[in-house]
């Protein structure tokens, strides 16, 4: 039998299959090995079992410590107690959570919760008091701030309400919730979040209050939600009162939240960052960001003044802000981070364990990358991410025999950039103190804010003017790289007539539809110390350096502001009043759809098709309409750095069974047909890898995610086609089928 289980913070079970049982740090026939340290053995304490109380105890047999308190005696274990063991042998953090298992169905231990321990009766007269529109404004609040957050749903939209009462309607949602979730352990997280004395108000569930029906395809999706913002909200309540406690601080507005992640190495934040200039503040301030300003409330916290965002809208560096779905991966990325230390975070600790990391690089190497990176900033490869081979090839031109890896190259760039941004951070710190001190007519000793440098321990030392330098003149490229050359200068041409009529350059002829394309693919090619004055094809005048630069800063600050208005919100332009349409069904399901549709920069939906309800033609995942049609911009298979666009077709096949063809516009006679769309794109990949200098061992690519079909309004659309409903093994994540019928 399982009765529970132990979990390390790194994520390691140990099943709990006996009773009693031991912990130790050796192999026993009488326990649980839960730690490998070098030391004695050691008997660490005894796991037992009150079986008429179902109540789980610990008895310490060394130091221990249970939520936070040392214990010497036996001690009662709950759901999700934290244990911590303390050790002089290792570095290892011995935290552990125990757990127990679900014993029935959570809809039932939903109801218990509410009703059997304080013998609950539905308040009739609280419920009228309530309207539908009502319930609805607090179901949006809980899926933007969270469960718990009654103080700000009162201060939005609630102020004539109760926090007990908006409690009680927010527990009847969580159990009508868990009541149709099929998860159990997702349900186990919601019931434990539920809050209630027994003087709340009782509100029972019912499903036409929060019209969860039409959204029970999402409900994992929603769950996940309310548990991560109830990560968010527990882990930056520990951090005001850590900040309240250990350092006095009486006003909540002094808190420093530039230590809410400070406790976390560096390393865990490489992954997945939304952009090359993105560091752990940026990180900090997004989370409570979150926390403040609520989940996809992006506009909003970009604009906040608290924020660091802010300054992205001033910046002369060309920092683009992320895309609003780059930004929730980003949230999900860092409380999947903080999920790891579970709830004991020391917030009084500065993470240090890169240094040896970075120790291991010599000053002249340290000092090569960073002027490497002035002059050339990362590259970015044909499949639009950072090229970092191409950059460390560069760099082996530069030091004799370099013998770091493309991990911990790209770990240093992230060092030196952070240091960078740290040390702009004191420069505007201390700005704004000298400008302070001024305001008041307190004397000051004669200083240069330019004079402020890194108190580093190694010789290798950034000053302001080198972060200046740094940030701007990679943002550059990165931005260049990223957005004005791909897919053909696709931005650029889109705009060109605004360029040509807001953007003035006192040089005769100079015709921008050329000469701009020019002149920024040479400096992306050369970088900044390659630049030299450049003879304008067509009209053999020579442009300076500086009138090179000063246009290219021109043209970068022109498309930033542009890429900033259509970051926050993505909408496609359709135009042609002939375009095709399908209107929504019966359930309203859908909005209307005009063809083609523009999915994303590099995705155009031509043809929906019709689907054929046959086994090969849909999978658990995935549907194949025969007659779907689509364009993907991609790297051309011919040209090294042209990239072309692909129509993606799927066809009804002579045996039953689909066929995926894809024509290249540069090659329309010789399309390529597969038995698959992977192995469409798997053909493609492998001749534009042929074409590149450095080549990759292996390639792996979606061959649905390059034809379209993992995109979230095309499988809506998709979903909403006669007959969709008769594809057995289609699991459908928009449409309630069920509700159909």
């Amino acid at each position: 039998m399982l009765y529970a289980k132990l979990q390390s913070y790194i994520g390691e079970e140990f099943l709990i299959k006996t009773l009693p049982t031991q912990l130790s740090n050796f192999p026993s026939t009488r326990g649980i090995r839960v730690m490998k340290c070098p030391n004695n053995p050691l008997i660490i304490g005894e796991l037992k079992l009150q079986e008429e109380l179902y109540q789980f105890s610990i008895i310490p047999h060394t130091e221990i410590q249970v939520e936070n308190q040392i214990v010497t005696k036996e001690t009662i274990l709950t759901n999700f107690s934290r244990i911590y063991i303390p050790c002089k042998e290792c570095h290892t953090k011995h935290y552990y959570t125990f757990i127990l298992p679900l014993r029935e169905p959570l809809k039932y231990e939903a109801q218990r919760a509410a009703q059997t321990q304080f013998n609950r009766v539905h308040d009739k007269v609280l419920y009228s008091k309530w309207t539908q529109e009502e319930k609805e404004v607090l179901k949006k609040l809980i899926l933007q701030f969270g469960y718990g957050r009654w103080n700000k749903m009162q201060q939005l939209k609630f102020a004539n309400k109760s926090k007990q009462e908006i409690k009680a309607f927010a527990n009847s949602l969580l159990r009508s919730i868990v009541e149709l979730l099929v998860n159990y352990d997702l349900g186990a997280g919601i019931v434990n979040l539920i809050e209630e004395n027994p003087d709340d108000p009782y509100i029972e569930t019912n499903q036409k209050d929060w019209e969860l029906q039409n959204l029970k395809q999402k409900l994992i999706s929603i769950s996940k939600r309310i548990l991560m913002l109830a990560k968010i909200r527990e882990f930056i309540k520990k951090f005001k009162e850590h900040q309240l406690k250990n350092l006095g601080i009486k006003d909540k507005s002094q808190l420093k939240w530039d230590y809410l992640l400070g406790f976390i190495p560096s390393s865990s934040f490489y992954s997945q960052r939304p952009s090359i200039w993105w560091t752990r503040k940026h990180d900090s301030d997004l989370i409570r960001g979150v926390y403040q300003y609520g989940y996809t409330n992006h506009l909003i916290i970009k604009e906040a003044s608290d924020l660091c965002f802010k300054d992205l809208s001033t910046s002369q560096n060309y920092q683009e802000f992320p895309f609003p779905e780059t930004l929730n991966k980003r949230v999900k990325k860092l409380v999947q981070i903080i999920q790891k230390f579970d709830g004991f975070y020391d917030f009084d600790n500065l993470a240090q364990s890169d240094d040896e990391e970075e120790k291991s690089w010599s000053i002249a190497e340290k000092q090569a990358l960073f002027n490497l990176l002035c002059d050339y900033g990362v590259p970015i490869g044909v499949d639009g991410r950072q090229n970092w081979q191409e950059l460390k090839d560069k760099l082996i031109l530069k030091i004799n025999k370099f013998d770091k890896n493309l991990n911990q190259l790209e770990k240093m760039v992230q060092t030196i950039r952070t240091r960078c941004e740290q040390m702009l951070m004191k420069h505007k710190e201390r700005e704004f103190l000298e400008s302070d001190s001024s305001d008041l007519e307190i004397e000051q000793p004669p200083s240069s804010i330019g004079e402020i440098r890194e108190e580093q321990g190694d010789e290798f030392q950034i000053s302001y003017q080198d972060s200046q330098k740094f940030s701007k003149q990679t943002n550059m490229l990165h931005f260049i790289r990223k957005n004005i050359l791909p897919q053909n200068q696709a931005l650029y041409q889109q705009h060109i007539q605004q360029v040509e009529k807001e953007l003035f350059i006192d040089i005769p002829e100079y015709d921008p539809k050329s000469h701009d394309i020019q002149i920024i693919t040479t400096l992306s090619q050369t970088g900044f110390n390659g630049l030299q004055p450049i003879t304008l094809s067509n009209i053999n005048t020579i442009m300076t350096t500086e009138q090179i630069l000063n246009r290219i800063e021109q043209l970068c600050s022109f498309f930033k502001k542009i890429r900033d208005q259509t970051n926050i919100k993505r909408k496609p332009e359709l135009k042609d009043d002939q375009q095709k349409k399908i209107k929504p069904n019966s359930t309203g399901g859908v909005n209307e759809i005009q063809l083609p549709y523009q999915v994303s920069t590099s995705l155009k939906l031509v043809s929906l098709g019709k689907i054929i309800p046959q086994p090969a033609y849909h999978s658990e995942h995935n549907l194949f309409p025969a007659g779907y049609k689509s364009i993907r911009t991609h790297a051309s298979m011919f040209t090294k750095g042209k990239r072309c666009q692909y129509t993606c077709e799927i066809l009804e096949g002579s045996d039953g069974k689909p066929l995926f063809k894809v024509t290249s516009e540069e090659d329309v006679d010789n399309p390529i047909i597969k038995n698959s769309c992977t192995g469409c794109w798997v053909h493609i990949y492998n001749r534009i890898n042929e074409l590149q200098e450095h080549k990759k061992s292996k390639v792996t690519i979606s061959g649905t995610d390059r034809f379209g079909l993992l995109e979230a309004n095309v499988q809506r659309y998709l979903e909403e086609l006669p007959n969709a409903e008769m594809c057995s093994k289609y699991k459908f994540k928009y449409r309630n089928v069920a509700q159909d019928y």
